[in-house]
């Protein structure tokens, strides 16, 4: 399966989880602005993409926590996935080069070989000729 693919997938999962997680932390909190999940995924969703509208935050000091660890979760999963990324085209850009470049080391070499056949079936058409003249030759002497 591709890679971004399954990095989707991870964050997916570890979003839900956060949901799941500050939902639990700060949903019995007095004068949250987190009280249902739907808050909590806004949230979690807001952490990680490095959005951060600051209209839901956390006010526990464990939620608080919680939010650092997804606000450093969001940046290394963009930072990855962005690496990713770029990794994939240029390895693509690259391979696309090489296949050119082998195609036309193949061309050179082939146009090489054509050279060396002709070259070779000229030397032996004029070997023949040497041989029969050679005969010829021998054959008015005798």
């Amino acid at each position: 399966m591709n890679l971004i693919v399954l990095m989707f997938i991870a964050a997916s999962v570890v979003v839900l989880a956060g949901t799941f997680i500050m939902y639990e932390v700060e949903s019995k909190v007095p004068n949250t602005k987190i009280k249902t999940l739907l808050d909590s995924l806004w949230w979690c969703v807001a952490t990680v993409t490095t959005v951060g509208y600051g209209d839901i935050v956390p006010i526990s000091n464990t939620g608080r926590v919680v939010g650092i660890i997804f606000m450093f979760f969001g940046i290394t999963m963009i930072a990855t996935l962005l690496s990713v990324v770029s990794t994939n085209f240029y390895k693509k850009r690259f391979e696309k080069a090489e296949n050119e470049r082998r195609e036309r080391e193949f061309n050179n070499l082939k146009v090489i070989l054509v050279n060396k056949l002709s070259d070779i079936e000229e030397k032996e058409i004029k070997f023949m000729e040497l041989v029969n003249s050679i005969r010829t030759s021998l054959e008015d002497k005798k």
